[in-house]
């Protein structure tokens, strides 16, 4: 994708990372046209870089809370990114394949326009809301956003990346295969909600 290499040569407006999350980005950016939402551009840096490293055909929307974001010569929509009207008055019915939040606290208000598939990558997220989510989601409980809706949560650190899925409507069964039990009688596994798996 060749973010971390422009990154380093860029000689436009100032943008910082901690080192890891050019890794996190070389990892989790599909390759292939996308689209982006970029939320916090900072002195104005990913704003510059995103549209000229992602492939033609792809689309980088940026916002900022920051009013003097508006003044930097770039493509930046300016309001209150935790503002669900707001977003909804700027964003429509889009749907990013990237959601890109380096804020401390837009992430669940960006949620709804991340497509299935797509990836919120947060950038400085707090690391009691990180570990917590990870926590929910493996435990498969409620959390600070929709369970019900990650494929996965991905830590790198001060990175977290959460995969999106289409909503589960049930929850997840533990099932099984197989023919001999020679330990755990397939009874006992049965009686514990076990569900075996049935193939035409």
């Amino acid at each position: 994708m060749g973010y971390r290499d422009s990154w380093l040569n860029h000689a436009g407006n100032i943008t910082r990372h901690y080192e890891v999350v050019l890794h996190a980005y070389e990892r989790e950016v599909p390759e292939g046209p996308i689209s982006m939402l970029l939320v916090g551009v900072d002195n104005g840096g990913p704003a510059e870089l995103w549209p000229s490293v992602l492939p033609e055909g792809s689309t980088v929307v940026a916002l900022d809370s920051d009013a003097r974001a508006a003044g930097l010569g770039l493509d930046v929509q300016v309001g209150d990114v935790t503002d669900r009207p707001w977003l909804l008055s700027v964003l429509g019915k889009q749907a990013f394949d990237v959601v890109i939040d380096r804020t401390p606290d837009a992430g669940e208000s960006t949620w709804p326009w991340l497509a299935v598939g797509g990836r919120l990558i947060l950038e400085d997220v707090d690391p009691d809301d990180a570990a917590l989510l990870a926590a929910d989601v493996a435990f498969d409980r409620p959390s600070w956003l929709p369970v019900e809706e990650i494929m996965r949560v991905t830590a790198y650190p001060h990175v977290l990346t959460v995969e999106k899925r289409n909503p589960r409507v049930v929850p997840y069964i533990e099932i099984m295969t197989g023919n001999f039990a020679e330990i755990v009688a397939e009874e006992e596994l049965l009686a514990d909600g076990v569900k075996r798996v049935l193939v035409d």
